[in-house]
């Protein structure tokens, strides 16, 4: 094998040439030289000798850092910018040195740290256990894969001061991540993200102690989560319930992934008892092998054609699909009624207003709906659900960024007490306090519940979603992905919003662009020549949504905190001014978004 004087001069010359960053090159040469990275020395040379520079660049040229949904990440063994051992490592500790320090001195710590089916997630919680305990925390750790919501309320349940869940979502096999936990059960915020980014950058310059495993569970500061929180999650899922009507039969698919034990196990319990659960996607499996693409993301309709064939098959009346974390959801449809006819998957934002809407009217008719309830959304979702909770007369919560961490602190900030539904367009839903993220279990059990209450009525739930229409108008929207990977990927997309802030686009539609809401530089910035500005409060982030002339039709920009992807969301409304003109007002939203759609395709195509 290569030496490390030659691999040293090997990657000086790969800096040289161009196929390492200056950045890349440092953080190899650190890994090569120092101690604490020791046990990584052997796969680097390899990695050296036979050049591989683009891997090796995209694995140290940054660090991975936490965005909306912690740190999440390709795996690789080496690397400051990947998911390994590393960085796993680091990781806790950071996590745990910030929790001490926020306690205080002596103070007793304890953590939760659950798990997902993917390639290393068993290795990797049971490394942050360690680690955890290595430092003084106590650990109570899911033996077995658990979902995340679990996590979330177990550690409200538990009284932990953090959590841990080891997941990567929806992402491709390839794929890890750390999720990170604050007392309250929703992912951490600021203050807190950038204390422990600090803690972790500390932790990357030195040794990282671990006590074994063994010795944790036998001095008592690694105790294995027990059947009893399991219990007590499904009771507080199904204490969620808003209406008795079962009859109905689903075709569940966990899509290879923790579903059956949260999803499946509340649908159990809350009296639907014909659930077929997905043979073929049943399996937990990290590669998930029977899902198109590998892809287990229940936003994809592709994801639930095998289930939709089976319930065509079988005359079921629902498709239900969870991630494999489960913390959202995916919706097939017979669109008449008939199981054994055409099929529809509703979106992100179709389930979230037709769930809020089922939420506000079964409380509404319990005698239950609140002056003081309300509805908690993002920017980026429907603005239909403020206009259904203003029929109601609650008032929506909308001003928030992507990440369902936002919709937690809001329901602390705002009272949990009044806290009706809260949803996002990625499929996400929450209705409760058990937990403080998006729960697939919640958004199943309230789905269920509603196609029930709609056969027992007679009416289709695509038929229940069109009297919506009627009541506020029809509301469309669209979402473009563009995906680019690696050092070079994330210039991309820096410059792509550097693009849409310097020079946007004046029309799209055929409707001219009037203003910009900038979340990054906190300005409305008028578009239509004036040249004037406003100042923009809270929130902060890389987000631009840009309004045009036409009411409703608007689109917004932001990079994903999670893939390397930048996203465009796209609106548009069309009032319906009466039953027979919601056709006529559903094909002109589409032309709308068509053409929304072809103008900003072009725009990207000329700058990026």
């Amino acid at each position: 094998m290569i030496t490390v004087d030659a691999a040293l001069a090997k990657i000086e010359d790969a800096e040289r040439g161009g196929q390492l960053s200056s950045s890349a090159a440092a953080g190899i040469k650190r890994w090569l030289d120092e101690a604490p990275f020791a046990q990584y020395r052997e796969k680097l040379l390899q990695d050296v000798e036979a050049g591989r520079w683009k891997p090796l660049d995209d694995a140290f040229f940054a660090v991975l850092e936490f965005g909306t949904g912690g740190r999440r990440g390709i795996m690789y063994p080496v690397g400051t910018n990947v998911l390994n051992s590393r960085t796993i490592a680091e990781s806790a500790r950071g996590l745990a040195d910030y929790i001490q320090r926020a306690k205080g001195p002596g103070a007793a710590c304890s953590c939760v740290i659950a798990r997902d089916t993917r390639h290393n997630s068993p290795e990797f919680a049971e490394l942050c256990a360690r680690v955890l305990a290595g430092a003084g925390v106590k650990v109570h750790l899911f033996k077995d894969a658990r979902s995340t919501p679990l996590l979330s309320f177990a550690v409200r349940h538990l009284g932990c001061d953090a959590g841990i869940m080891i997941t990567a979502s929806h992402n491709p096999p390839s794929d890890n991540g750390f999720k990170c936990y604050a007392a309250n059960g929703g992912q951490v915020v600021p203050p807190d993200d950038a204390g422990i980014i600090a803690c972790v950058e500390a932790a990357s310059d030195r040794d990282i102690p671990e006590k074994s495993l063994e010795d944790g569970l036998k001095d008592g500061s690694i105790v294995y989560a027990g059947a009893e929180v399991d219990t007590a999650y499904i009771t507080s899922v199904v204490g969620e319930s808003v209406s008795h009507a079962r009859g109905i039969s689903i075709v569940y698919t966990p899509l290879h992934g923790v579903g059956e034990t949260s999803v499946a196990a509340v649908l159990k319990a809350d009296g639907f008892l014909d659930v077929n659960i997905l043979a073929s996607q049943r399996t937990q499996d990290g590669d998930f092998p029977n899902v198109p693409n590998h892809v287990s993301n229940p936003e994809n309709p592709s994801a639930l054609q095998a289930a939709i064939a089976e319930a065509k098959a079988t005359g079921a009346d629902l498709v239900l699909a969870s991630d494999p974390d489960a913390d959202r959801i995916g919706v097939g449809l017979p669109a008449t009624g008939d199981p054994s006819g055409a099929w529809i998957t509703l979106d992100g934002n179709q389930i979230g207003v037709l769930l809020a809407a089922f939420v506000m009217k079964q409380n509404a008719d319990l005698g239950r709906l609140r002056p003081d309830h309300y509805l908690v959304t993002t920017l980026v979702s429907s603005q239909m659900t403020k206009a259904l909770g203003k029929r109601e007369g609650i008032r929506t919560e909308d001003d928030l960024l992507v990440g369902f961490k936002w919709i937690a602190q809001r329901v602390d900030r705002e009272g949990p007490v009044g806290f009706l539904f809260g949803f996002e367009e990625s499929h996400g839903y929450l209705k409760g306090t058990y937990a403080r993220d998006k729960d697939a279990s919640i958004a199943s059990l309230l789905f269920a519940e509603l196609t029930a209450t709609c056969k027992d009525r007679r009416q289709t739930v695509v038929e229940y979603l069109d009297d919506l229409y009627i009541d506020v108008g029809h509301y469309g929207e669209r979402l473009i992905n563009k995906t680019y990977t690696g050092r070079e990927g994330l210039g991309k997309i820096r410059s792509i919003m550097k693009a849409f802030r310097e020079s946007p686009p004046r029309s799209v539609a055929g409707f001219p662009v009037t203003e910009v809401y900038d979340y990054g530089t906190h300005e409305i910035r008028d578009l239509s020549g004036s040249g004037k500005t406003l100042p923009l409060t809270e929130p902060s982030g890389d987000l631009l949504i840009f309004h045009t002339e036409r009411d409703g039709v608007r689109f917004a920009a932001r990079p994903s905190g999670t893939e390397p992807k930048i996203k465009f969301y796209l609106f548009a409304r069309s009032p319906v001014a009466d039953p027979d003109a919601l056709a006529s007002a559903k094909a002109d939203t589409k032309a709308v978004l068509d053409r929304m759609t072809t103008d900003i395709e072009k725009y990207l195509e000329d700058v990026a």
